[in-house]
């Protein structure tokens, strides 16, 4: 039997914490869509030049209507009729007004991994007669086993340290992501709402013309209307003007009834 020798023996682990992050922006849009049709009558031309002069000239004091720029305006449900006393037109519009709304999203799945290696030694001892069976591929063996057991510890060790750094690696990717996928998120939601407003349109057109016939007749209630106040009070004025007697108006469902005495 002589000294023991010595086996060093070396062991390295690789130490890997990876992170994975599912982000999601969401943006939301909305806009006011407005549908107008209109339908124009030549009203105007369909009078006589002392009808018509009557009748513009009772518009302008006409309960209901107003002055603007262009014309006479009266409000109906959801539209408008208005007189133009230019060209004598009769121009009812039809309106609808609605918002379209969506919801725009990105998406984007970040992954990543932190790594770090560690080295374990251990050592092991023998003789070289294999005295007591303590042979060199024994002592190998021990030092393999004690180098790997120190290593493991290490390792563990190291995995908490890794884990806080996977931490910060994540939490700064996820900022760095973050006004990049708003901003496809935004993008989103506005190509979605052009799509949106295109389709709320539409809507609104179609039920626009099927109610513009509709407003039609109650647009030429309106001005009938006018036009028949028109008529009572300039027949009212010509007989007080000459001295008529027995002056009397009924109103009824179809109109008004007016009697008078003239002396020839």
């Amino acid at each position: 039997m002589c000294n023991p020798r010595r086996v060093r023996v070396e062991a390295t682990r690789e130490v890997v914490e990876a992170w994975e992050l599912e982000l999601e922006r969401r943006a939301g849009a909305s806009d006011s869509v407005v549908s107008e049709l209109e339908m124009t009558h030549p009203f105007g031309g369909t009078l006589g030049p002392r009808t018509r002069e009557v009748f513009e000239r009772a518009l302008a004091t006409a309960d209901g209507w107003r002055a603007e720029q262009d014309g006479h305006v009266h409000e109906l449900d959801d539209g408008r009729v208005r007189y133009i006393p230019g060209t004598g037109e009769l121009v009812v519009t039809a309106r609808l007004e609605d918002v379209a709304t969506v919801e725009g999203s990105a998406s984007q799945r970040l992954r990543g991994e932190v790594t770090d290696q560690v080295t374990g030694q251990g050592e092991g001892r023998y003789y070289a007669d294999g005295f007591g069976g303590r042979t060199r591929s024994v002592a190998e063996s021990e030092a393999q086993a004690a180098a790997e057991a120190d290593a493991l510890r290490r390792a563990r060790e190291l995995t908490g340290r890794l884990r806080a750094q996977a931490d910060r690696a994540s939490a700064a990717a996820a900022q760095e992501a973050q006004d990049r996928l708003q901003q496809q998120a935004d993008a989103d939601a506005q190509a979605r709402l052009a799509e949106e407003r295109e389709r709320v349109r539409a809507e609104l057109d179609a039920r626009n013309r099927e109610r513009i016939g509709r407003l039609g007749q109650d647009g030429l209630r309106a001005v009938n209307g006018v036009l028949a106040t028109a008529y009572r009070q300039a027949l009212l004025d010509f007989a007080r003007q000459r001295g008529a007697t027995g002056i009397r108006e009924e109103e009824s469902e179809g109109g008004i009834d007016i009697e008078f005495e003239l002396e020839l």
